[in-house]
């Protein structure tokens, strides 16, 4: 279990006074310096730092060090229900209770302080900074506390670096009542389209309805057909469904994306008519072949939208996915590799006829109000989520590499293991793991001896779309699509996230060998 601690003010008096146990409180603080420990306060720290310190330095010199000491925390904010809860507690010094009942609401689970007698006990660990090292010593160690759980994601590891600028931006949406678009969801599609290496980003509501936008754009309608991989979340196709239109399904290849073989095959073989369109999915965050892709929607002359929702900052031969076709779609949906706080979704296009209609079909078919050029939606992006990802894409490029890191130890640590299949990159792509999914004949057993032992995983996806109730007047049958067909009831994806820890893939991959020594 990582420990997410709260440091009470008793550490930083440490410091500031040079009493004993200043070294070791005075390490504890340089580890959260030096980005080792994700360290917290309570919006009660600076203030009571300075207090104690102004009498004996000065206004100047007290503001000044109590800045300094703090400057690496990550603050929670002092709310009301945290004032009321700790007045309640009158058994308790309430300074301390305050602090309590701060990390008890954020849910951290330690509080590190000199004076555990202050505060109350049970629900959090209460340490002092010699058994806040023996913590992360046992961390470090890989030893596995019991009930401790390896989830298959962890959406709170990434608090302490975005909490406290996403917590600022929010106050000022609501202090401005800006609740829809505004200056924090255009800032995040300027910076989205530059990472992107895209002319221009709309933001939307959410990644399904990126794809409708696009399709909708494009002018894809009633009758029209779509060619769509059968191994793809429902909403790739659900897009299509939503223009009236529908979706011709094909086959993956053995890096999981859409068969260009299969593809061509439908025009060799007279099954073409009406195909208006391609939605290539960079499955998994690995790009689809988009030389080939290209050139097949060229020749038969299909417009092309790519499907990049599980694939920020991918690439192919260099070049950033979304930009081979018309349009490309992003979903931000707060497990993926760059999430909002609910959902949100983007397009991007080096089109400006295309980002014109984009921009209309999001607002009801308007870019006057009350003027309506076609028939749109409501698709617009809601500032808290512009805010969100206005904060968090400063981090996307070092969470992408953290993502390949992982996989990368992954791969080294599970080779020639069992019947195992681990994914494999094409060299002319650049992939951000946002799953990584192996395949083995045992998986269902596998799974299960995972969970026993606290591990999460997840299947992604274990039903291929042609034998989906919601597509059966499509007439899918079983031995359609035989690749997806076999894979689905291998497929089974181990846990990833940037802040995974080495310790943690290591436990992951000693128990995914302890089972298959069992079966042998």
């Amino acid at each position: 279990m990582s420990c997410r601690a709260l440091f009470d003010v008793s550490i930083f008096e440490d410091v500031l006074n040079k009493r004993e146990g200043e070294e070791e409180s005075l390490r504890l603080l340089q580890l959260v310096n030096n980005g080792e420990v994700d360290g917290w306060i309570s919006s009660l720290t600076t203030p009571l730092l300075y207090l104690l310190e102004v009498e004996k330095k000065g206004e100047k010199e007290a503001r000044q060090s109590a800045g300094e000491l703090t400057s690496s925390f990550a603050e929670v904010p002092l709310r009301r229900s945290i004032n009321v809860n700790a007045l309640i507690n009158s058994g308790f010094k309430y300074d301390a209770d305050l602090q309590f009942e701060t990390a008890l609401q954020f849910g951290l689970n330690t509080i590190v302080t000199r004076r555990k007698q202050d505060y109350r006990q049970g629900e959090l660990a209460i340490v002092d900074p010699g058994e806040f090292f023996d913590l992360l010593n046992k961390n470090e160690n890989g030893d596995a506390e019991e009930g401790a759980k390896v989830p298959f994601m962890d959406l709170s590891a990434q608090h302490h670096q975005v909490f406290n600028e996403i917590d600022e931006r929010f106050a000022d949406i609501i202090r401005n009542t800006g609740f829809i678009l505004g200056k924090h969801v255009a800032e995040f599609e300027k910076e989205f389209a530059g990472q992107q290496g895209a002319e221009y980003c709309i933001g939307v509501s959410s990644g399904t309805d990126a794809l409708h936008v696009a399709l909708m754009a494009l002018g894809i309608g009633y009758g029209d057909k779509v060619i769509v991989p059968v191994n793809t979340f429902i909403a790739t196709a659900e897009a299509v469904s939503l223009c009236g239109a529908i979706p011709v399904f094909v086959d993956h290849d053995e890096f999981y994306n859409i068969d260009c073989r299969m593809v061509e095959e439908l025009f060799d073989s007279g099954r073409s008519d009406g195909i208006k369109a391609i939605i290539p999915v960079h499955l998994y965050g690995q790009p689809a072949q988009m030389d080939k892709l290209s050139a097949i929607s060229q020749k038969f002359g299909l417009a092309m939208i790519e499907d990049c929702c599980q694939a920020h900052l991918a690439e192919w031969q260099g070049k950033k996915v979304g930009n081979f076709g018309e349009l490309g779609a992003f979903s931000f949906y707060p497990g993926k590799n760059l999430g909002a706080y609910g959902e949100a979704g983007a397009l991007i296009t080096n089109s400006t006829e295309l980002y014109d209609k984009a921009m209309m079909v999001r607002q009801h078919g308007s870019v006057k109000q009350y003027h309506h050029s076609l028939v749109g939606h409501n698709y617009r992006m809601e500032a808290f989520q512009g805010a969100v990802l206005a904060t968090k894409i400063k981090y996307l490029n070092g969470w992408s590499q953290k993502r390949r890191d992982n996989a990368q130890i992954y791969s080294e640590l599970l080779i020639g293991v069992g019947d195992l299949i681990l994914p494999e990159e094409r060299p002319e792509t650049l992939c951000v793991y946002h799953l990584y999914v192996i395949q083995t004949k045992h998986r269902n057993e596998l799974r299960q001896f995972l969970k026993e032992n606290n591990i999460i995983t997840g299947q992604h996806y274990p039903v291929p779309l042609h034998l989906q109730e919601a597509y059966g007047e499509l007439g899918g049958e079983r031995g359609d699509f035989p690749v997806a067909e076999s894979t689905s009831k291998r497929i089974l994806s181990l846990p990833m996230f940037p802040e995974l820890t080495v310790q943690q893939i290591k436990y992951v991959c000693d128990v995914v060998k302890e089972f298959f020594e069992g079966i042998k």
